[in-house]
C-alpha cells in the first residue's frame, strides 16, 4: 500500500478535523483505505510527522494530509514535509473553510465556494506608531502557481456551470448518504459592515463596554445575534440556504489572524482585491503545486459564528473533487 501512495500525485490538505471529515464523507467510503495505521505511517522513513489518509478519485491514488493546527507556520511545515515524502506531486488541494466578502459584484453568500486565483499575505508587515502597515503591496498576490496550474485553473472557470454541475452533484449525493440535521436551520443573515455585533442593550452588557463605541466585550463575542439582540435593522440580507453553492473564482487573502470585523474585511479586500480570507493559503502557495478550495462559512464581521461550518466544509470538498475529477 505504502509504495502505490509514495508515488502519488494529488494531495488534499486540510486543516481542521472537521474539514478532513467532510472531505472523506464526500468520498465514497469504499475508496478510502482501511488500513488506518499504515496510512497514518505513510512518511515515517523520510521523518514526516504529517498524518494521513489515504483513498482514491477517479484513477487517482490521493494522500490525504491532517495538519495539526491552523495557521500559516502549521501550514508551512506540513508544505515541507509533504515536499520531502512525496517526490511527484502535481496538484495539492488545500480544502476546508474561509470567510467570504459579499458585495455588488460577486454576491458571494455562505455555502459558496471560492477557489484562489492568487493569494495574498494580508498581515505580513510592521507596527509603527500604533498602527499595522504592509510591507508589500496587496495588490501584489504571493508566487507560486506554475503557468500549467494557472492554466488549469482559467479552464476551471470557463467551465465553471460544469464544475458547479458537479459539485452540486457530489454534495446532493452526499447529504442524502449522510442523512443527518446539518443544513436544518441555516438562514444567511448579511449585515451591514458598519453594524456591530455588541449588546444593543447597553444594560445588558456587564463590562459595560459595548455602550460606549468601544468594540464588543468578551460576552458578545460568545454570544449569538438573538442572544445580544442583533436587530433586522442591521441586515442587508436575510436568505434560506440555496439548493446549490455558486463556485466564484478571484484571490483569497491569507493571515494569521481571525478576521472579525466587517470594517477591516472591506478595507482589506479594496486594497487587494480579495473576495475571501483563510488562514493557511499563505503557508502552502510559494512552496507546493497548490489550488486553495474554501466554502464560505461566515462574513469575516463580527456576526461570525460556526453554524454554517460543517455546510461550507462539505461545499469546498464537493468542489475539490470536481476539481480532481477534472485534473
Amino acid at each position: 500500500m505504502s509504495a502505490a501512495y509514495d508515488d502519488s500525485e494529488v494531495i488534499a490538505v486540510c486543516a481542521l478535523r472537521l474539514e478532513a471529515r467532510a472531505f472523506m464523507a464526500v468520498m465514497d467510503q469504499a475508496n478510502w483505505d482501511r488500513n488506518a495505521q499504515a496510512a497514518g505511517r505513510l512518511g515515517e522513513l523520510s521523518g514526516d510527522i504529517n498524518v494521513y489518509s489515504t483513498g482514491r478519485i477517479g484513477s487517482h491514488n490521493v494522500v490525504l494530509a491532517h495538519m495539526p493546527n491552523i495557521g500559516k507556520v502549521p501550514a508551512s511545515i506540513t508544505a515541507s514535509h509533504l515536499r520531502r515524502s512525496f517526490r511527484n506531486i502535481r496538484l495539492v488541494l488545500l480544502v476546508g473553510i474561509c470567510g467570504g466578502v459579499p458585495g455588488e459584484l460577486n454576491n458571494i453568500m455562505l455555502g459558496d465556494v471560492v477557489v484562489a486565483k492568487e493569494v495574498i499575505e494580508y498581515d505580513d508587515g510592521a507596527r509603527i506608531d500604533g498602527r499595522f502597515e504592509n510591507v508589500d503591496d496587496l495588490e501584489d498576490g504571493l508566487g507560486g502557481q506554475s503557468l500549467g496550474l494557472r492554466g488549469f485553473i482559467r479552464d476551471l472557470e470557463a467551465g465553471a456551470h460544469i464544475l458547479t454541475e458537479n459539485t452540486s452533484q457530489h454534495l446532493a449525493s452526499t447529504l442524502a448518504r449522510l442523512d443527518s440535521p446539518i443544513t436544518d436551520g441555516l438562514v444567511d443573515n448579511l449585515y451591514r459592515s458598519d453594524y456591530w455585533h455588541i449588546h444593543q442593550n447597553p444594560r445588558s452588557c456587564a463590562a459595560r463596554q459595548c455602550q460606549n463605541n468601544r468594540g464588543m466585550c468578551v460576552e458578545a463575542s460568545r454570544a449569538s445575534c438573538e442572544e445580544v439582540g442583533c436587530d433586522r435593522s442591521g441586515l442587508v440580507r436575510q436568505s434560506r440556504r440555496k439548493r446549490r453553492p455558486d463556485i466564484h473564482f478571484g484571490p483569497i487573502a491569507s493571515g494569521d489572524m481571525v478576521l472579525r470585523s466587517g470594517a477591516e474585511r472591506d478595507r482589506i479586500a479594496r486594497r487587494g482585491g480579495a473576495i475571501a480570507f483563510d488562514m493557511e493559503a499563505a503557508g502552502l502557495w510559494n512552496y507546493l503545486p497548490c489550488i486553495t478550495v474554501k466554502g464560505v462559512c461566515d462574513y469575516a464581521d463580527s456576526h461570525k459564528n460556526k453554524r454554517w461550518q460543517n455546510y461550507a466544509a462539505l461545499t469546498a470538498a464537493a468542489c475539490a473533487i470536481a476539481i480532481v475529477e477534472a485534473w
